[in-house]
């Protein structure tokens, strides 16, 4: 008679909140008989936005605790794949759920992703990045933005027990947005105007947005990043600075106000 949305949503935040409170093993059989209830309410609950909530939750829960994770891979693997599996989900909410849930979790569980687990042939990083299209094909750009910023926060761990090639793999992961990036570069190549475009001008700042992110959370390793697109980024920066200057020479302060304008502001704002 209680159920609602609403109440479900403020008791699971309460359970997460008081993460770290109990030792080990209380937390361990509180949080497995949370989960266990959680699940049986999601089976008796009809409708898939229901279940859609719920789920969110016991995603949520989770992703508070994790000390519980880190000593439970199998359990971990199968959170994250979860976690996958919501961000094609359409009901409002759940997607950036899943996001903040997957960044939250390779921040803490970092060195889980990176070094091999029992019964694995390669650490779970290796798979995710092969995976990769696939998992974010269904996200919205500040979800794909949060999304390399969690697999740059796993690439940013460099202790000795991390034996992957770090930078090989940082290569993998940025392989569509370096792609994009390379498509536009040779358009403008050939005629700068291709630049100036307004759909190429958002795609730029969802680029750079996208490098930002990674840069970051994975600190150091960025800069083997950064030199595949340097220059060509102070070229942009150039072309849009001597744009806008030229839209004010000719129409004044009120160019600044022009979509255009404002536009090519903001690629240069990421660009710095």
């Amino acid at each position: 008679s209680n159920w609602s949305w609403n109440n479900l949503n403020t008791l699971c935040w309460a359970i997460g909140s008081i993460s770290g409170a109990m030792s080990e093993d209380e937390e361990k059989r509180f949080l497995v008989t949370v989960i266990k209830d959680l699940l049986g309410l999601c089976e008796a609950k009809r409708g898939k936005d229901n279940k859609a909530v719920v789920a969110s939750n016991i995603m949520y829960v989770v992703g508070q605790y994790p000390r519980f994770l880190k000593a439970h891979w199998k359990f971990l693997k199968t959170v994250v794949n979860k976690l996958f599996e919501f961000m094609h989900e359409v009901h409002p909410g759940v997607q950036d759920m899943a996001c903040d849930t997957f960044l939250k979790i390779a921040t803490k569980c970092k060195r889980k992703f990176v070094t091999l687990q029992s019964e694995e042939t390669a650490p779970f990083i290796c798979e995710l990045i092969e995976s990769l299209p696939s998992i974010i094909s269904d996200l919205e750009p500040h979800q794909v933005q949060a999304f390399y910023e969690s697999v740059g926060c796993m690439l940013a761990d460099s202790g000795p027990a991390v034996t992957l090639d770090r930078q090989g793999l940082q290569a993998r992961l940025m392989e569509l947005p370096n792609r994009t990036w390379r498509v536009i570069m040779d358009r403008a190549a050939q005629n700068v105007e291709n630049l100036v475009e307004p759909s190429t001008i958002k795609e730029i700042i969802k680029i750079l947005k996208t490098n930002n992110r990674l840069c970051r959370s994975v600190g150091s390793l960025f800069t083997h990043q950064l030199q595949t697109f340097f220059l060509d980024m102070l070229n942009v920066y150039r072309v849009y600075s001597e744009r806008i200057s030229s839209a004010i020479a000719q129409q004044g302060a009120i160019a600044t106000q022009m979509s255009l304008v404002r536009t090519m502001r903001s690629a240069k704002k990421e660009v710095l």
